[in-house]
């Protein structure tokens, strides 16, 4: 793991756009990891946690890999794919 990058313990998750938001930090700066879940149609709050919960790992290694090679898009957010 690339000690310039931490992953903080918090998520957002707006259920109209099924967009969900972990946050990790680098070299101080917050950085925005967002996940599509439009094709696992999450119903609320908590469907999203457990969701993200289930996989944290896994979606923080590919958030890391996309900040390593600095793959931002407009926003300065890294866009990870969702995983079913």
């Amino acid at each position: 793991m690339n000690q310039a990058i931490q992953f903080i313990d918090r998520f957002e998750f707006n259920v109209q756009s099924q967009l969900l938001t972990f946050f990790a930090q680098v070299s101080g700066l917050m950085v925005e990891c967002v996940i599509d879940t439009h094709t696992l149609a999450l119903a609320d709050q908590q469907a999203a946690k457990l969701h993200f919960e289930q996989a944290r790992f896994d979606y923080e290694d590919i958030a890391e890999q996309l900040i390593e090679n600095e793959e931002y898009n407009s926003a300065g957010q890294t866009i990870v794919s969702v995983l079913s």
